[in-house]
């Protein structure tokens, strides 16, 4: 069964309702170098993972200089650290190493350009940028989309063949991210067959706003569950 990742919460009560949604991860974006709704100070998502429910991974997701990308890591410390920018490869290595030891994994977003195809990494090609990053000590890709106007959260969908192929090229998970919702979620999941998924903008009532029964619906969706008649 495929993995669900709520991603951009802001609240205690974002973070219950995804509990109760049934993710199995929460993702908190954290002093993010680009503006987008949903950036934390580094010391409320530190008391956010802090009080995060048992049993569900808990993600910081980052970007920028590496030294506070590894700050935000220890000081937060989830159990996932997500880097969402454009990490060259020696950078994606430097916080691998620097974090080993500590306990908390990363995984590297690789951006795809909707309008053109490329990756936002030294390697334009997808595929081959794909291969690259799988071997540089990540333990899983999230695959995302990129707008011009928007580093991620863009609602915009993935080339999906596109993300098979990429899942195909690699053995280490992949996430897929990238205009998800409870609507498209299970033709995506069906294509790709990706280890998890990951939704932030396809589970809001308004740009940086959670909607609780929006969240039970994608978690629902991607997983397959059916609604069940006790009568």
């Amino acid at each position: 069964m495929v993995r669900v990742k709520l991603c951009g919460l802001m609240s205690e009560e974002d973070m219950r309702a995804a509990e109760a949604a049934g993710a199995d991860a929460l993702g908190f974006v954290t002093e993010y170098p680009v503006a987008v709704p949903w950036n934390l100070r580094r010391d409320r998502a530190a008391r956010l993972v802090r009080n995060a429910p048992p049993f569900i991974t808990t993600v910081a997701v980052v970007g920028g200089a590496v030294s506070e990308m590894v700050d935000i890591a220890l000081t937060v410390r989830p159990r996932v650290l997500q880097l969402h920018g454009d990490e060259t490869l020696d950078m994606v290595r430097t916080v691998c190493d620097s974090l080993e030891g500590t306990g908390i994994m990363v995984i590297k977003a690789l951006r795809i350009d909707v309008d053109t195809g490329e990756a936002r990494f030294t390697a334009r090609d997808p595929v081959e940028a794909a291969r690259v990053l799988a071997g540089s000590g990540i333990t899983a890709l999230v695959v995302d989309s990129k707008t011009s106007s928007r580093p991620a959260g863009t609602g915009v969908a993935l080339d999906w063949d596109l993300a098979g192929v990429i899942r195909d090229a690699i053995d280490i998970p992949l996430i897929l991210a990238g205009g998800l919702t409870a609507a498209n979620v299970p033709a995506a999941t069906a294509t790709v067959r990706p280890y998890a998924v990951d939704v932030i903008s396809g589970v809001e009532r308004e740009s940086g706003v959670k909607d609780p029964d929006k969240m039970c619906a994608f978690v629902r969706a991607a997983k397959g569950w059916k609604e069940t008649n006790t009568s």
